[in-house]
């Protein structure tokens, strides 16, 4: 019945092919069929075995392009240990740049990019994390949630276009915020490195085209995490002041909802909320959301996010060893500025504001619950001279959002289907120092749907959510900016038996990460993917009072992966893990030693799986129940 049901929630609500152009996904598709044929190893339900220790954790994601022959050079950013006392303490350490001949001259880089590796050993929370060089941040990831023989995860981020940040010393910060708590079964730290690659150029691989500057959208804390937590309607604001010289102007964004806004892609309508029992626990508020980018209280863009599921998220036993997508490197998002330029420079260096803000759909404020992690920073390119111009169009209607619903007899039955459509298109005339002119265009058009089915009181539930959409920046013709994604969601939930002693509760999620994207500055940094995953999961709980712990587990997840950058590099992987292990993992395309297969050792032969089929799943209560 729930492949039925699925089927036709799908078919309701998906708005038609992907925003990336069918010849853009080809060389995706058809590297995936040009897989290399391999054996597939097995691996057991427990996790205990010496074999895979410690069990190594992965969100796939595709290296970064890097020059061939080249010089490089790797430095220790940070060395750090988040235990006991972490909890909104960061650890900070103070960055220079590298002066070794191998790494390139300073600010000439042809790469940049960064190692994260963590070690964790016991039993704790996924805990989210974030990166911070001279108050901008540069990453934000989450963590596995471990296991008691020890898990390890290791992600390599390309950071290139923070090279102006690169480029002069300031504060690296990193906030890891974790709890101990014997008390409540939590001992697991997490033992942190960040390492640093810096590549020089080659004749093949020029220095890469970056901004001039960079002004950090932060509370600029020294001792506290620099992101905004904002639960209002009013969002967060940063003073800025312009250089009278700047010629382009993008705003790079990281949202994460938190708490009762984890799962806001779940959220019911207020409208319907009624209809449940309070003992559900159903939260409100609906399930969309728009992150605003406002200059001078002006709407500039906005941000559909993606609806990244980390490692603890709808059923922990889907996410271990292979994560969610986006759980180890949360995806960015762009709103090119450059049409407000001739409102913000002036002679007189006038203070100018620029706001995130959260809108959800709530019926009355806050229009969404609890708080949001907001932040980003303003990447600037300057001229030889003052520059000038006019806004020439702003056209930004308001949004489009529509609720409807019902319920069946007694309320057996609610459903409920949001769907929204948002566009806009602003552009300027430019007056460069050197007399040049230049249209600057920005336009977006978004689409969104959400369709729920809710039965046993809420307790059982159906969500299909499709986000498609199109951000693009042209300047005089040429294309700056480009994002084109389609982010897919289905998730069934069943917590009819959460709240028995010794309960258990289960899920499937069907989740699809398309995206074409052409970052500012630099077209040979476009990149385009296609992630694919598929999981499934039950936990059984102990009755212990109070927080509920995870007794046994099962969970199974595949992840199709593909990706294309602008220089023609590849990366293909087809991966599957069960049960606290992996099960296959096949790469291939260009970049494959960049981010290689998992080590034999992390596998077990047929035999071996046979042998722990006669044995109960153990967990060792390091899944925590939600």
């Amino acid at each position: 019945m729930f492949y039925a049901l699925l089927g036709i929630l799908t078919a309701f609500c998906t708005t038609g092919i992907a925003q990336p152009s069918p010849e853009e996904l080809a060389p995706l598709i058809a590297g995936l069929e040009n897989r290399p044929h391999e054996i597939e190893a097995r691996v057991p339900l427990s996790t205990d075995d010496p074999t895979v220790v410690p069990l190594i954790s992965m969100q796939v994601f595709a290296p970064p392009s890097t020059p061939r022959n080249g010089k490089s050079c790797s430095v220790t950013l940070l060395q750090h240990t988040f235990g006991d006392g972490s909890y909104n303490t960061p650890a900070v350490v103070p960055y220079t740049p590298p002066t070794n001949s191998d790494c390139g001259e300073i600010g000439k880089w042809a790469t940049i990019s960064l190692n994260l590796s963590v070690y964790s050993i016991g039993t704790q929370y996924d805990r989210l994390s974030a990166v911070y060089l001279s108050h901008s941040e540069i990453w934000r990831h989450s963590s596995a949630e471990p296991t008691k023989t020890g898990t390890i995860w290791n992600t390599v981020k390309d950071v290139t276009h923070f090279a102006a940040l690169f480029s002069k010393p300031g504060p690296l910060m990193m906030d890891f915020s974790n709890i101990i708590a014997p008390d409540l079964l939590l001992d697991g730290v997490f033992n942190v490195t960040i390492t640093a690659t810096f590549n020089a150029p080659t004749k093949s691989f020029p220095a890469a085209v970056t901004s001039d500057t960079i002004i950090p959208l932060s509370n600029l804390s020294p001792t506290l995490p620099n992101f905004f937590a904002i639960s209002d309607d009013i969002g967060a604001v940063t003073n800025v002041i312009f250089p009278s010289s700047a010629i382009e102007a993008y705003v790079e964004v990281f949202c994460s909802g938190n708490s009762a806004e984890e799962f806001w892609y779940l959220n019911t309508p207020d409208e319907f909320v009624a209809n449940f029992p309070a003992s559900t626990g159903v939260t409100g508020k609906g399930p969309f959301r728009e992150v605003q980018v406002l200059v001078d209280d002006k709407i500039a863009g906005v941000v559909w996010p993606y609806a990244v599921i980390y490692t603890g998220g709808i059923t922990p036993s889907n996410w271990r060893p292979l994560t969610s997508y986006g759980a180890y490197d949360q995806p960015t998002y762009w709103v090119d500025i450059t049409p407000f330029i001739p409102l913000l420079v002036d002679k007189t260096n006038t203070t100018h504001t620029v706001t995130l803000r959260v809108v959800g759909q709530g019926l009355s404020p806050p229009s969404y619950n609890s708080n949001w992690f907001v932040s980003g920073s303003i990447h600037i390119r300057t001229g030889t001279g003052p520059t000038s111009g006019k806004m020439t169009k702003y056209d930004v209607p308001r949004l489009e959002i529509a609720t409807t619903g019902g319920t069946s007899d007694s309320n057996a039955t609610v459903w409920t289907k949001v769907v929204a459509h948002r566009r806009l298109n602003i552009e300027s005339e430019l007056i460069m120092g050197d007399g040049g002119k230049v249209k600057a265009s920005f336009s977006q058009n978004l689409d969104y749907s959400n369709v729920a089915r809710y039965i046993d009181d809420g307790w059982i539930q159906w969500g299909v959510q499709s986000t498609t959409g199109t951000t693009l920046a042209t300047h005089q013709g040429k294309q700056v900016l480009r994002d084109a994604f389609d982010y897919p969601l289905s998730v069934f939930s069943n917590y009819s038996l959460y709240s028995q002693e010794f309960g258990s509760y289960n899920s499937e999620i069907n989740q699809t990460h398309i995206r074409a994207l052409q970052q500012p500055f630099d077209a040979s940094r476009q990149r385009t993917i296609r992630s694919i995953q598929q999981a499934r999961g039950h936990v059984w709980m102990d009755n212990w009072p109070g927080l509920r712990h995870a007794i046994n587990a099962t969970g199974a997840t595949e992840q199709s992966f593909a990706y294309i950058d602008g220089r023609g590099e590849t990366y293909f992987r087809e991966v599957a893990a069960k049960d606290d292990g992996w099960k296959k993992d096949r790469v291939w395309g260009s970049l494959r030693n960049g981010n290689p297969p998992l080590p034999p050792t992390q596998f077990r032969t047929v035999h071996m799986e046979l042998e722990d089929r006669r044995r109960p799943l153990r967990t060792h209560n390091n899944l925590i129940g939600r």
